[in-house]
């Protein structure tokens, strides 16, 4: 596993947000859902992107 965090270069692309929610299902979940993490990992990606549409690119930057 990698021990870098993720910096975005830009637009992040879908398979990046996925690859990082799988990152945190299995670095940070319970064992029991480490050894299946994909069905968590798809309830972060829903809600990484149920969020994100909330927020304008003017709002979502004014936060960073």
């Amino acid at each position: 596993m990698a021990n870098e965090k993720f910096e975005p270069q830009g637009e992040i692309s879908d398979v990046e947000v996925r690859l990082e929610c799988l990152r945190l299902a299995t670095e940070f979940g319970p064992e029991n859902d480490r050894r299946d993490p994909l069905p968590v990992a798809e309830n972060y990606y829903d809600w990484v992107k149920k969020n994100s549409k909330r927020q304008s690119k003017r709002t979502a930057s004014s936060k960073v």
